[in-house]
């Protein structure tokens, strides 16, 4: 995290996305922001870690060398559109790379892996917002107890919501030009 006081005009309780942005640097511990309102992140348990890793390893090894990069836990999504900052457990930007940038800059597709926790929040608050943005392509919520995803995918006519859940199921993820395996998301957990 960056040092408080090398960040200028820190505010003490942001209000705005922009705000949140600076605001959240300084602090020790990860937040969301959503409405002005802040929630402290928390941590998950290895199950949710480890679909997280093998999403964000098997995303990493088939975009490599390409225009679209993989973040797991710590790659910020900052929705101009509808005010919210969330650390989607993986996001795919296919936007520049800026190194220094506290967000990503075109997040493309998300991954949310489900915990009792955060559950009603991840379907009622981030699945809309995440469609409200405009270079979203997909959204995954991952099930992490049985092999199940939910998935939006945005069409030339709107959103379309699906679910996958098959032992030899595939997740096509169209705007990236790959697919992954259930077998790849669960392997281990």
């Amino acid at each position: 995290m960056a040092d408080a006081a090398r960040l200028p005009n820190v505010p003490a309780r942001p209000k705005t996305l922009a705000d949140f942005l600076v605001w959240e640097e300084a602090q020790a511990d990860k937040h969301e922001f959503r409405n002005g309102q802040i929630t402290m992140m928390t941590g998950g348990t290895q199950r949710h870690n480890l679909i997280a890793g093998n999403i964000f390893s098997a995303l990493n090894a088939k975009l490599r060398g390409g225009p679209c990069r993989p973040y797991v836990m710590n790659g910020r999504v900052a929705l101009e559109e509808t005010e919210a900052g969330y650390y989607p457990d993986v996001v795919v930007d296919c936007g520049p790379y800026v190194g220094n940038a506290l967000a990503t800059s075109e997040p493309t597709v998300v991954f949310e892996v489900l915990s009792p926790t955060t559950r009603t929040k991840d379907f009622a608050e981030k699945v809309p917002d995440y469609r409200d943005t405009e270079s979203m392509r997909q959204i995954v919520l991952v099930e992490p107890d049985e092999r199940k995803l939910y998935v939006w995918k945005r069409t030339e006519t709107g959103w379309r919501q699906s679910e996958l859940g098959a032992a030899s199921a595939t997740l096509e993820l169209p705007s990236l030009n790959i697919a992954l395996t259930l077998d790849e998301i669960y392997e281990g957990a």
